[in-house]
């Protein structure tokens, strides 16, 4: 049975909040609008509440973001209602939909976890109404949607959410074409999603669209794709078994020209280096925020509670193997400290990453692990990379010397033998 929430205290229609949550802040707000949006045109004829809503809303700026807020946060909590608010708000809202687009990305960055189900299907449907009607920033959202879809879990909400967006990206593909970003950044997340999907069969059906997405658009738009960097190497070895995309390694590998006239070789997409986005967008606002939190805030030698209460909200089941890679790839690319908190007692990013390791209970998860520790090792130049995503291996490497001679042992071979059998060119 579901706790009943706290006398006095009337559970949101927006968030879900037990009886020891505040009341939130951006809940009640929008709960305000509601009612400024509801006395306006309650009891009035459709006509008469778009006249309402429009004389409202030129009264000034605070006006015109309550009645856009209102008819936003009615769409997300009353789906029979969605079709007449989303009308309601291209008729009224007088600045191309911002006030909406802003309040979407602080949901999705802020709330996303804690939205009930129902507002979350509403949010989805929201997002592929502005992507049809080819609103000006809908690709920022969807961009932020898609970094709500965590790596390394098969939950149905999960999957759910992978799947809806996919179908918002295959149905809007004319649009998806238009911008080189959101190419490159589905591509990269749908590559990453492949490797959680194969294997089982329930999910055969989303797995081939998945493939079927980005072997489409790595054709069309290798170029789009190439600015990914020398990680888009790295996820598609991982699936490089799938029919469709080994006949695509073997031109990457083998045939440059078949895929763009402009890429000359293996060689010029391993030299070049993945920008911060991508490594960021494969993980959630909050595993981030945990992340960051840990490597800024938290003491070294306190930080087993931390570590643990992360494991057990996204390392514990076996699919999650997969993700310590994206967490790898994270710190070793993202989270560079700066010199001050280098030189203080806060938690290093070789010590996480220890931690990491120790955490892989398959081989392949280990093997994908150490490689993603030592990726920018094998093409690191010192013109265009930063000795920070090379600095957590050797360090690792260092200081488990004394205390586990194991890691740096296993760490050592694995980098002798990669160096000859990665790529000999």
């Amino acid at each position: 049975m579901e706790p009943s929430p706290a006398k006095g205290k009337l559970q949101g229609r927006l968030l879900v909040s037990t009886a020891l949550d505040a009341k939130d802040e951006l809940e009640e707000r929008l709960e305000r609008c509601v009612g400024i949006v509801t006395s306006l045109i309650n009891g009035t004829s459709e006509r008469e509440a778009n006249d309402t809503l429009t004389a409202h809303v030129c009264k000034g700026s605070q006006q015109h973001e309550e009645v856009c807020l209102g008819l936003f946060t009615l769409l997300l909590t009353e789906p029979a209602q969605a079709q007449r608010c989303y009308r309601d708000l291209t008729l009224v809202n007088r600045d191309g939909m911002n006030v909406i687009l802003i309040k979407i990305n602080q949901i999705l960055m802020e709330k996303f976890l804690k939205l009930q189900d129902v507002c979350r299907t509403q949010l989805v449907w929201l997002v592929r109404e502005l992507v049809k009607n080819g609103v000006m920033g809908a690709d920022g959202v969807l961009m932020t949607l898609m970094k709500q879809i965590a790596g390394g879990d098969i939950s149905s909400k999960n999957l759910w959410l992978a799947e809806n967006v996919l179908e918002i990206l295959v149905d809007q593909r004319e649009w998806v074409l238009k911008s080189g970003m959101l190419i490159a950044m589905s591509v990269y997340t749908y590559l990453r999603l492949i490797v959680d999907h194969h294997g089982t069969p329930q999910l055969q059906t989303l797995r081939q669209k998945e493939v079927d997405f980005c072997i489409g658009l790595l054709r069309e738009k290798f170029m789009d794709c190439f600015t990914i960097g020398r990680d888009l190497v790295r996820l598609l070895q991982n699936v490089a078994r799938v029919p469709e995309i080994e006949l695509l390694w073997k031109d990457l590998l083998h045939n440059p020209q078949a895929l763009s006239p402009q890429y000359t070789g293996l060689i010029q997409l391993l030299t070049s280096r993945t920008s911060r986005k991508f490594l960021a967008c494969r993980l959630t606002p909050d595993m981030e925020t945990k992340l960051l939190f840990m490597t800024s805030r938290v003491r070294f030698g306190q930080q087993k509670r931390y570590q643990d209460w992360f494991q057990r909200q996204y390392l514990s089941t076996a699919d999650s193997q997969s993700l310590r890679c994206d967490l790898i790839r994270y710190i070793c690319g993202v989270v560079h400290p700066s010199n001050e908190v280098l030189s203080s007692d806060i938690l290093p990013r070789w010590a996480i990453i220890g931690w990491l390791l120790t955490t892989c209970t398959s081989n392949v998860a280990a093997s994908n692990a150490k490689l993603a520790l030592f990726y920018d090792w094998l093409f690191f130049s010192p013109e265009k990379d930063s000795i920070m995503n090379i600095e957590p291996a050797i360090l690792v490497m260092h200081h488990s010397m004394k205390p586990h001679p194991a890691i740096t042992a296993t760490l050592l071979d694995f980098m002798c033998r990669i160096i000859p059998h990665f790529f000999p060119r």
